[in-house]
């Protein structure tokens, strides 16, 4: 009976130690699986954005250099593609953010791994690699970094230029006031010149 048992409690050491090392493997895997997700997620963005911006600059540029543009009707245009980029942008520095977080996860999970290896020469190959890889993947994430502070820049140079689209539309709104009101000054002296020569025929009537 005592030797049943003891081979009951061995078989249950070994299953306990199974399915420990299976629910390690399986964090580890989902770790990595949720870093490609993230960093999958930013691509697509950062695609959708750079196709946005592109093309909306693209536009405005034509549009501006036809002849006699409607610059109201430009910079309505151009707002509405400008706030659809700027969400965008906000989604791209979210994606950025949670990889950052989730690659943090992934080397600490990765590091966790090497460290539980018995054989010391193994353990210190291991964590090397790791160390190796989280630098390259370190430099590669600063050169995102600043490239996403560059087009903080040119969203920035962007809403500028809408600002000046807008003022100039307002002053050829202005100068097109102008006009028209140069339009109505000459008709008003044509009125007030006609009723000049109205009040004088009624003036020769009562003679």
């Amino acid at each position: 009976m005592k030797k049943g048992l003891i081979v009951l409690a061995g078989i249950a050491l070994a299953l306990s130690v199974a399915s420990c090392r299976w629910k390690t493997t399986k964090t580890a895997l989902k770790n990595g699986e949720v870093l490609k997700a993230s960093v999958e997620s930013f691509e697509k963005n950062r695609k959708i954005l750079s196709d946005k911006l592109i093309s909306s600059l693209e536009e405005a540029e034509e549009s501006l250099t036809q002849e006699s543009p409607d610059l109201p009707q430009v910079s309505k245009d151009f707002e509405i593609e400008w706030n659809n980029i700027q969400k965008r942008y906000e989604k791209l520095k979210l994606d950025f953010s949670d990889v950052g977080e989730n690659s943090t996860t992934y080397f600490d999970k990765l590091n966790e791994l090497s460290s539980s290896i018995s054989n010391e020469r193994l353990r210190k190959e291991e964590l090397a690699k790791n160390a190796d890889l989280r630098k390259k993947w370190e430099v590669s994430y600063k050169e995102a970094e600043v490239n996403i502070q560059k087009i903080t820049t040119v969203l920035e140079e962007g809403h500028d230029f809408h600002m000046v689209l807008v003022a100039s539309s307002i002053r050829q709104k202005l100068e097109q006031n102008v006009e028209e009101l140069r339009r109505i000054a000459e008709q008003a002296k044509s009125l007030l010149t006609d009723l000049e020569a109205f009040t004088q025929a009624g003036r020769e009537l009562v003679k």
